[in-house]
């Protein structure tokens, strides 16, 4: 677990990055578990005359990791140091900057997963009810909702490990809105949720949308994605984008009807296998 001064640190360095590069160097995940004690994760912090210079973050339950390097201190082999800390980890590129694909290629690494960032406009609140969807209850229907997005994302390497600490943890974020966790259900208990997310600057988010297996192919997607950017625009968002794995090409397709348009890209590189001697 970090000390308190070594979070303050990486912060300070964090908003340093994201400054010189237009992108933000971690993620949610990563940002939340500067300060959390999860085994699976590990840290790497590299300093140079007293100066925190690197930082590298590893999760051996994901399989990914993520690093930065001061701006200042770049090109001196301190990402390639950073990078051996975290071996065996694919890495992930925020935006795909030149710099990140330099810096994979000349190592060895080759793209594995790319996340496609979309984005729409909203219209004004049409004051449309939607059938079948209303809030979640957390007192009672934590643990289903968990088995949803379990059955959903099965084949996500971290969406699949989504956890009731990872719910709780969300759930005590400043921006938590319980009216904008929307849920649905049949007799059998939850079918699908749209957990929406509203930023400080105004822009809203499909934080997560899932349907349960049992309930594919209904229209059920539609309508819950429907719904949270019905509460997205009553709360007053002017535009919305989400995160969808490029692979997920269903996914992809119901966004893209919905009128969303791909605005940014994420790359999570690794050791390319074809360059391994198999001999």
């Amino acid at each position: 677990m970090l000390a308190s001064d070594d979070i303050d640190r990486i912060r300070h360095l964090v908003s340093i990055v994201a400054d010189a590069d237009g992108e933000q160097p971690l993620n949610e995940d990563a940002t939340l578990a500067l300060a959390g004690d999860d085994p699976a994760v590990s840290h790497h912090l590299l300093d140079e005359a007293g100066e925190l210079i690197g930082y590298a973050q590893s999760n051996a339950r994901h399989g990914t990791a993520q690093l930065l390097v001061h701006p200042l201190r770049r090109r001196r082999g301190h990402g390639g140091r950073l990078l051996l800390d975290v071996a065996g980890h694919g890495v992930w590129a925020f935006g795909d900057l030149p710099g990140a694909r330099r810096f994979a290629t000349t190592r060895g690494l080759a793209e594995r997963r790319r996340l496609l960032v979309m984005e729409r406009p909203l219209e004004p609140p049409s004051g449309a009810v939607f059938e079948g969807v209303r809030p979640f209850d957390p007192a009672s229907e934590a643990e289903q909702l968990l088995a949803v997005n379990a059955a959903a994302f099965d084949w996500h390497p971290e969406q699949a490990h989504f956890s009731r600490a990872d719910l709780d943890a969300r759930m005590a974020e400043d921006w938590y809105d319980p009216a904008g966790l929307l849920v649905s259900a049949d007799a059998d208990g939850l079918t699908g949720f749209h957990w929406t997310k509203r930023h400080p600057d105004g822009r809203g988010e499909v934080y997560i949308l899932a349907t349960h297996p049992r309930a594919q192919g209904t229209g059920l997607g539609r309508r819950l994605l429907a719904a949270g950017l019905e509460h997205l625009a009553a709360t007053g968002s002017a535009t919305v984008h989400l995160y969808v794995e490029a692979s997920n090409a269903r996914a992809v397709e119901l966004y893209e009807r919905a009128g969303f348009a791909v605005v940014h890209r994420d790359v999570l590189y690794a050791p390319d296998p074809r360059s391994s001697d198999d001999r």
